[in-house]
């Protein structure tokens, strides 16, 4: 359980040593695990059904490592870009990336030519991967960014084949230690971006190695995730994988109820990751066509508020599973409360070697069910924003914890729950809104898919925020209506909180690369 200190009112995670070396540089780390077992299958390509061994991943990761090394002329800490989506020749790629310490920027393949230039433009890659449907896009995106760097197409290119070719050095290769793992950083992933620009977080190799302590006792699995790995959450599926020897599915083919539930009948899938607006969708395919889910033992969910009556629902998709819900940070690297034991509607208690604080807004630290910002510390620091080191100071406190802009707070028996962010709060009247909370609402009545409640500006004075939802309804049944919504929801909340932005339906909700709601493009596509 969480444990509170009420001298320094820190909430603590146990205190554990991690099983595998946080000291070590992860490239060594992933190669001692492979050699291990060389004949086990470790990832499924379901679009091509190419399959790869420990032995196999192993490998090429080490080759990968000596070519770009010597033929790409790559060296520590030159940066690298991965505009990729989940193809067989990632997993490898990455990894002889670790191994010479270059540091890995994870872009999503979708990404227009605007959101490239911003990204890439912070960490000017020395090296590009992309594939030849983003190449265009890409190589656009770096001129107008004006730096120079080399562009390698990830189509059975001559350049592809030189980077995974056989080298005379592989069979002697010993991976090399690279230094200070908590200041020696392995990737840089985004924060979300759904409130503002997204910013380049580095991610040391510590961070990766360190929070899998928990979770090494767990059956054989196959995992399946359709995040790419411009989410932290996929890195941390990857690593699920390979740290505790599962078998990895990937797919280039973006996410669709019925395609999720094609893959996980076909591969029996028991580990997946969702967050909670693609898990609603699953919830509604399955229930409409009466159909379980029953290899499925753990899914895990975050990014965003699930309500508890979700929850509910996937849980009976599957004899024996359940949905865990978890909170992480890209700052962190790793999942920092988990609900290990289940209590309606919160995030769970603290992982090992985190400490959390409630803070208030002039920065009194708070107690158990006192409601403030959340700020962690994790025993592996964050090592900054790339290039940015006035974010990073901004977001640090002095004793070094991240001011995560999230609101919460901890029971008296050490469950964390988490209300809102801090940017999304919607302020009526002198009051504090919740968005979260009215989601959670809407999301109880049968026939509602998807929910998001947003701010819009009130055009008289005081010009306050309004509450304003969109809402997805199920195209099956009989529908609910406006009127049913609103009585539900005003008969359930104190007259400030009311939808007084009014109430849309709309066809579908905009999310992000990783399946969360854009708050910032929902506000766009209210009905006229």
């Amino acid at each position: 359980m969480s444990r509170f200190d009420s001298t320094t009112r820190t909430w603590h995670g146990p205190t554990q040593p991690p099983v595998l070396n946080p000291a070590a540089s992860i490239g060594q780390v992933i190669v001692n695990i492979l050699e291990r077992t060389p004949e086990k299958l470790i990832q499924i390509d379901a679009d091509t059904g190419e399959e790869y061994t420990c032995d196999k991943v192993r490998l090429q990761m080490i080759r990968a490592a000596l070519n770009l090394t010597q033929v790409f002329k790559i060296s520590k800490a030159d940066m690298i870009c991965m505009v990729l989506d989940n193809r067989s020749c990632v997993m490898p790629l990455l990894f002889g990336c670790f191994l010479i310490g270059a540091p890995v920027h994870t872009l999503d393949a979708s990404f227009q030519e605007a959101d490239l230039i911003h990204l890439m433009s912070i960490t000017k890659p020395k090296l590009v991967f992309c594939t030849e449907h983003n190449q265009s896009t890409v190589r656009n995106a770096i001129k107008l960014a004006q730096f120079e760097a080399e562009v390698v197409v990830l189509d059975g290119s001559e350049k592809q084949k030189r980077i995974f070719a056989q080298h005379d050095a592989e069979k002697l290769y010993r991976p090399p230690y690279l230094g200070d793992s908590n200041q020696t950083t392995a990737v840089v992933v985004c924060s979300s971006g759904t409130t503002g620009l997204p910013k380049a977080v580095c991610v040391s190799h510590a961070q990766l190695i360190a929070p899998y302590s928990m979770i090494s006792h767990m059956e054989p699995s196959t995992v399946l995730c359709f995040s790419s790995l411009y989410w932290i959450s996929a890195f941390q599926m990857l690593l699920l994988t390979v740290f505790n020897g599962f078998k990895r599915v990937i797919t280039t083919r973006p996410f669709s109820p019925a395609y999720a539930c094609e893959l996980v009948k076909k591969y029996e899938v028991s580990n997946a990751f969702v967050p909670p607006p693609m898990l609603a969708e699953i919830v509604e395919y399955c229930e409409i066509r009466q159909l379980k889910l029953p290899t499925l033992r753990m899914v895990g969910c975050g990014g965003s508020s699930l309500p508890d009556s979700l929850k509910k629902r996937a849980n009976a998709l599957s004899p024996i599973g359940r949905v865990f819900v978890g909170y992480a940070l890209s700052e962190t690297g790793g999942i920092m409360s988990l609900d290990l034991l289940e209590k309606p509607n919160s995030v769970g208690i603290l992982m090992p070697n985190v400490s959390m604080r409630i803070a208030a807004d002039d920065g009194t630290l708070l107690g158990p069910d006192e409601e403030g910002e959340i700020l962690i510390r994790y025993i592996h620091p964050f090592i900054g924003y790339y290039g940015n080191p006035e974010a990073t100071q901004d977001i640090l406190t002095a004793d070094g914890f991240i001011k995560t802009g999230d609101i919460g707070y901890f029971d008296k028996t050490g469950f964390l729950f988490i209300t809102e962010r801090k940017k999304e709060m919607i302020r009526y009247r002198g009051y504090q809104i919740a968005p979260a909370q009215l989601e959670a609402l809407l999301m109880e009545l049968p026939g509602i898919v998807q929910a998001v409640v947003v701010a819009t500006p009130d055009e008289k004075p005081p010009h306050d925020d309004l509450p304003m939802a969109l809402v997805v309804r199920s195209r099956d049944g009989k529908q609910v209506s406006k009127l049913e919504i609103l009585d539900y929801v005003h008969g359930k909340v104190p007259d400030y909180k009311r939808l007084r932005g009014g109430l849309f339906f709309v066809d579908s909700l905009p999310t992000t690369a990783n399946g969360k709601i854009n708050r910032m493009k929902a506000k766009k596509i209210v009905p006229v």
